[in-house]
C-alpha cells in the first residue's frame, strides 16, 4: 500500500510538471476551425426553422442564412442521379429549401464528421482567410399521413473570412449520397 501510495504521487508529480505548448498560431487554427464547424451546424438548425413551415420560423432561418453564407454564395444540392438545383445567395436558397422542405411535417438534420482544411488565417487586419470543410449529413423528413423519407448526403463548403462578420459560406454543394423513402401508406 505504501509502494502504491509512493507510486501515485511520484506520477501526480510528474504530470504535474508537464505543460501543452501551443503558440498563436496553433490557437488561432483551432479557433477558426472551431468557428467553421458551427457554420454547417446552424445551417442544419436553420434548414430545420424553415422546414416546420411557420412563416416566424422561415424568417429565423432566413436570418441564420444571411449570417452563415455570403450575399454572393453559389450553393448547390444534388442527387445520385446527376439532378441539380443551382442558386446565388442566401434569399433564393430559402426558396429552395422551403419548397423541398413544405411537404413534409418534421425534418432533422443531423450533422456527424466534420473536416475543416484551412488554406490560410486572416491576417491582423481581418483581411483573407480561407478554407474547406466537408459534413456528413443524415436527414429525416416526415410526413405522418404519407413517407419517411431518410437522405443521407455529404456537405462540400468553401469559406472564406468577412471582416466585421467573421467565416462565412461562399460555396456550397450538398450531394446525396444515398437515401431510403418509406412508404407509410397501406
Amino acid at each position: 500500500m505504501k509502494r502504491a501510495a509512493w507510486l501515485a504521487t511520484l506520477v501526480w508529480c510528474w504530470i504535474g510538471t508537464m505543460s501543452v505548448q501551443a503558440n498563436d498560431h496553433d490557437v488561432a487554427e483551432m479557433l477558426a476551425k472551431h468557428e467553421i464547424e458551427y457554420l454547417q451546424r446552424l445551417y442544419a438548425r436553420a434548414t430545420d426553422q424553415i422546414g416546420t413551415n411557420e412563416p416566424e420560423n422561415i424568417e429565423a432561418g432566413r436570418a441564420v442564412y444571411h449570417r452563415i453564407f455570403t450575399q454572393d454564395a453559389t450553393i448547390r444540392a444534388s442527387d445520385p442521379s446527376g439532378a441539380e438545383f443551382r442558386v446565388v445567395g442566401p434569399d433564393e436558397w430559402v426558396k429552395v429549401v422551403d419548397g423541398a422542405l413544405s411537404v413534409f411535417d418534421s425534418t432533422q438534420h443531423l450533422l456527424g464528421t466534420q473536416i475543416v482544411e484551412l488554406d490560410s488565417l486572416p491576417d491582423p487586419d481581418g483581411k483573407g482567410g480561407e478554407g474547406k470543410m466537408s459534413s456528413f449529413l443524415q436527414a429525416w423528413h416526415q410526413d405522418d399521413d404519407r413517407v419517411i423519407d431518410i437522405y443521407l448526403g455529404t456537405y462540400y463548403s468553401k469559406v472564406r473570412y468577412t471582416p466585421g462578420i467573421g467565416w462565412q459560406i461562399y460555396d456550397m454543394r450538398l450531394e446525396k449520397v444515398a437515401g431510403e423513402v418509406i412508404d407509410k401508406r397501406p
